[in-house]
């Protein structure tokens, strides 16, 4: 019989070197095991209670297995398997093996050799929904797990970041000398880079989305001066220009503690099945990183904001990943989500009123839905789109932005998205704006704004949206 101090002892030698994060919540998780003795069934190692186990009920013998199924993909680099009370039960070999979808499993993460109760296990991080553990040692004492546990143990976010505020964000820019050429500073007819097609002028000029050591590092440090926790990133279908810059800004944000959620734009031929492919490919290519968004609160699961979603008709091709993903449809239209896990609004210009935003709100709240209203701080796109009769919405030195971060708030939203970071084409940005902008050409300013002035109120946007995150009590 072992003592207490051995126990103890036992159990250091198998703890790792790096202490573990914390544990991935575990609801809805479910388990399965080759084998099942009496009354020790599986669901008994993830229910929390070190007091209970699953165990074989026979001798431990080559090839018994158990399956965690998560119900989400999720990014895993470690788990623990705790024997407890069942001192002997330990894995005498073990094979950890990943799956995205319960069938296609490919070769071991990791192999070991269990010497304690407790089996902690460290492997590259990657993205999956099941975890299977093979048993391959002998011995004549039963395998028994009291608590099994998974883990990510990456990049966390910074105290102080708001997983619930979600700012829009545009990696379409680009310029001579990265892209070779200007992309998008150009709209409506305009020659940077001192002449572009927006009515503000950005502190960082004609910048490129691809040069992630000047342009892409500042725009990460000047979300977490926002206080917000998640960009949502403007994505064009697969191998578009925006898709082939996303794994070098998840890289950046992951550096910053920023985590990155996806909208899903209406690239020609868009439909509801290609979104279901396109979800599945941002998933499986981008789900491993430490920046790759998932709402703890809603299972786990990564979010797909689908900007027009109006323009099709049908989406009950949606049906196949409404469970590993939340899905919002851009509207306030109850009957138009049927399929879809979420709304939000998008546009800045109605936020000021906020026309059906109670509705869709107790919808939500009803039905389980996410309800992520978008609040802007002013709309305006005349250089972008000259001679259009667009409405234009002023900022009154923040009074706008304030009252649309008041009428949401008032809705007891899940997340508040943030129209935006840097759209700007439509004078809708937080993203710093020059304060002396190249003369001649109209620019607007954010002179004035909170009472700043001068190179104050470049950042007087990023500056207000933490104020109003302090304010939002689901941040």
């Amino acid at each position: 019989m072992l003592t207490a101090v051995s126990l103890v002892a036992a159990a250091l030698i198998a703890l790792p070197t790096a202490a573990l994060a914390a544990a991935l919540p575990r609801t809805g998780w479910t388990a399965t095991a080759s084998a099942t003795g009496g009354g020790d069934v599986p669901a008994r190692m993830l229910d929390g209670n070190a007091s209970t186990r699953w165990s074989t009920g026979v001798p431990m013998s080559s090839g018994q297995s158990v399956t965690i199924d998560m119900h989400a993909s999720q990014t895993v680099d470690q788990i623990t398997m705790d024997s407890a009370g069942s001192t002997t039960d330990y894995a005498r070999g073990y094979q950890v093996f990943l799956s995205a979808d319960g069938a296609n499993w490919g070769g071991a993460v990791a192999t070991g050799t269990g010497t304690a109760p407790l089996i902690s296990v460290s492997f590259t991080a990657r993205s999956a929904r099941y975890i299977r553990v093979v048993q391959t040692g002998s011995t004549s004492w039963w395998w028994s797990i009291a608590e099994f546990n998974a883990y990510n143990s990456g990049p966390q976010q910074p105290p102080g970041l708001s997983a619930n505020v979600h700012l829009f964000y545009y990696p379409w820019y680009g310029s001579p000398a990265v892209n070779g050429s200007y992309r998008h500073w150009q709209q409506g007819g305009h020659n940077p880079p001192a002449d572009i097609g927006a009515n503000l002028y950005p502190k960082l000029g004609a910048y490129d989305s691809g040069d992630l050591t000047r342009v892409v590092s500042q725009q990460m440090a000047w979300v977490k001066q926002s206080g917000a926790g998640v960009i949502v990133y403007s994505w064009w279908g697969q191998g578009s220009y925006e898709d082939q810059l996303a794994a070098g800004v998840l890289n950046v944000a992951a550096q910053n503690g920023i985590k990155v959620a996806w909208h899903l734009e209406p690239y020609t031929g868009r439909t509801a099945a290609s979104t279901v492919a396109d979800i599945n490919y941002i998933n499986s290519r981008y789900g491993p990183s430490p920046a790759f968004y998932r709402d703890i609160r809603h299972g786990n699961r990564p979010a797909f904001y689908v900007f027009e979603s109006l323009r099709i008709t049908d989406w009950t091709a949606l049906d196949q990943v409404r469970a590993s993903a939340i899905v919002l449809a851009q509207t306030t239209d109850t009957s138009k989500v049927a399929h879809f896990g979420g709304m939000y609004t998008y546009d800045g210009i109605a936020g000021a009123t906020a026309p059906g935003w109670q509705n869709a709100a107790a919808y939500c709240k009803a039905n389980g839905l996410v309800w992520a209203p978008s609040v802007a701080p002013g709309y305006i796109d005349d250089r972008a789109n000259p001679g259009n009769t667009t409405p234009t919405l002023g900022r009154a030195n923040g009074s706008t932005y304030d009252t649309e971060w008041s009428n949401a708030i008032a809705t007891s939203p899940s997340w508040v998205s943030v129209t935006s970071f840097n759209e700007w084409h439509e004078g809708s940005v937080i993203e710093p704006a020059a304060s002396n902008p190249p003369a001649g050409f109209g620019y607007e300013t954010f002179q004035g704004a909170y009472g700043t002035t001068g190179t104050a109120s470049e950042t007087a946007y990023l500056d207000r949206t933490r104020y109003w995150i302090g304010r939002f009590p689901g941040a």
